[in-house]
């Protein structure tokens, strides 16, 4: 059995079916934005899951370059995504700091889109090939961009986080036990 295949396409088929459920809540609701949000965000989820199978079924270098850098688009709406939702869901959250983490987000998807071949490989060189999960699949090998090192998506990353915190904090700090109850789901 390819266990990969069946994971991935696992996800990728539970990320579209809560889409899809969302977008049916929000069609009948269209002033509950929170979940048009979360069915975009799932979406997203599920172009990142497509992208790394075929990364990972990858053959070539170039193929595998191009994945990896079409990867970068659903991750910055994932991450818009994510900050529209949670500024929704708790109605807290320091605006500049979710703006920070899409900002960022948006200058990397940039710089891998226009200005670079690759945000995260200088050349990608070559295809390693490692076991997982029982199966065979692609790596790439190559030089890693000085992007890539100074961490450009992993600032992102931690601002998204420290907007969630600060959102959560703030919901916990009002008092309210659902705005507790939406913190400790979330």
């Amino acid at each position: 059995m390819n266990w990969v295949t069946v994971i991935w396409s696992m996800v990728g088929g539970a990320c579209l079916t809560l889409a899809l459920m969302h977008v049916v809540i929000w069609l009948k609701n269209r002033g509950a934005q929170v979940h048009l949000v979360f069915s975009v965000m799932a979406v997203s989820v599920a172009a990142i899951t497509a992208l790394e199978l075929a990364m990972m079924r990858a053959g070539t270098p170039r193929q595998f370059g191009i994945l990896m850098r079409w990867t970068h688009v659903p991750v910055f709406v994932l991450v818009v995504c994510l900050v529209s939702f949670v500024r929704l869901y708790f109605g807290t959250g320091r605006l500049w700091l979710g703006h920070a983490a899409w900002g960022v987000r948006l200058v990397s998807l940039i710089l891998n889109l226009i200005l670079l071949r690759n945000l995260n490989y200088l050349p990608i060189t070559g295809l390693g090939h490692v076991q997982f999960l029982g199966e065979r699949v692609s790596v790439a090998e190559g030089v890693h961009s000085w992007l890539s090192e100074v961490g450009i998506g992993e600032l992102s990353s931690v601002l998204l986080l420290a907007f969630v915190v600060d959102a959560s904090i703030a919901l916990w700090r009002q008092g309210s036990s659902d705005g507790r109850r939406r913190v400790l789901v979330v």
